[in-house]
C-alpha cells in the first residue's frame, strides 16, 4: 500500500513507516472519556518535560535528527509531535476536533512521534513516501504551503501527508468511513516497539470510532 522512494533511502537508510487501515468507522464529536484522556496526557507532558531543554529529550531529538537527514529544518518546520508538546508546555490550548483526529493527537503526544491520519477514500492510487519537488498544497488549516524539498506521502493526486502539516484534501471529518493511520518513525524506534505503537493506536481508534482493522504493517526502505 505504501512504498518508500529511493531518494529517502539514500538520506535515511533505516527509514520505516508504520501504518494501519481501519474501515467502516463512525467519526463523531469528541467523546467525554476521550477528552478526559486527552487532558490527562497533557498534564503528564507538563510534569515530565521542560520547554527549555525539550530538544534534549531522546525521542524528540531522534525525530529532529530524522528531519535534518531528510533536509528539513526541524526548527523551521517542526515535527507535529514536538509542536504539540510545545503548545502544552506553553499552556496553549489543544483543540478537540473529532473522535479520530483527537486519538491521533493523543498518540502523537504519548509516543512523541509524528502521526498522520487520512481519509482513505480521498487517496488516489498508490502511496509513495518521498521528497517532494517544487509546488504548493493547501494544509488542514487552509494555508497554502510550499512542498519543495520536504518529505511527503504522495499519491496520484499529489502530496497529502507530511510529518509536519497534512493536506486538507485527505483530512478526516464526520463523513469519513475508511482511515489510514501512519506513524513516521525515526531510525531509533525498534520494529517491535513500532508494532506495539501501531497496535495501541489502532485499538484506540476502534474504541472511539468503531470499524475493523483490515491491514497493518511496517514499510521498510
Amino acid at each position: 500500500m505504501i512504498s518508500i522512494d529511493k531518494e529517502i533511502k539514500k538520506l535515511l537508510p533505516d527509514c520505516r513507516l508504520g501504518y494501519s487501515v481501519i474501515r467502516n468507522v463512525s467519526v463523531r464529536g469528541t467523546p467525554s472519556s476521550l477528552a478526559l484522556e486527552f487532558q490527562q496526557i497533557q498534564t503528564e507532558i507538563s510534569q515530565l518535560y521542560n520547554i527549555n531543554n525539550l530538544t534534549t529529550v531522546p525521542r524528540i531529538l531522534a525525530v529532529r535528527t530524522m528531519f535534518k537527514k531528510l533536509t528539513c529544518d526541524p526548527s523551521r518546520y517542526r515535527p507535529a509531535s514536538e509542536a504539540m508538546v510545545r503548545r502544552v508546555l506553553q499552556r496553549k490550548e489543544l483543540y478537540f476536533v473529532n473522535s479520530v483526529v483527537d486519538v491521533n493527537n493523543f498518540c502523537s503526544l504519548k509516543y512523541l512521534l509524528p502521526f498522520g491520519i487520512y481519509d482513505l477514500d480521498n487517496i488516489q492510487g498508490n502511496i509513495v513516501y518521498g521528497i517532494s519537488s517544487e509546488g504548493t498544497y493547501e494544509n488542514i488549516a487552509g494555508n497554502v504551503v510550499s512542498t519543495q524539498g520536504k518529505p511527503f506521502l504522495i499519491d496520484d493526486g499529489g502530496v497529502f501527508g507530511n510529518p509536519t502539516s497534512d493536506s486538507r484534501r485527505t483530512a478526516v471529518n464526520l463523513s469519513t468511513k475508511n482511515l489510514v493511520s501512519v506513524v513516521y518513525a525515526d531510525e531509533e524506534v525498534p520494529s517491535e516497539d513500532l508494532l506495539s505503537i501501531l497496535d495501541f493506536s489502532a485499538k484506540m481508534l476502534i474504541r472511539y470510532s468503531g470499524g475493523q482493522l483490515t491491514d497493518q504493517n511496517i514499510v521498510y526502505v
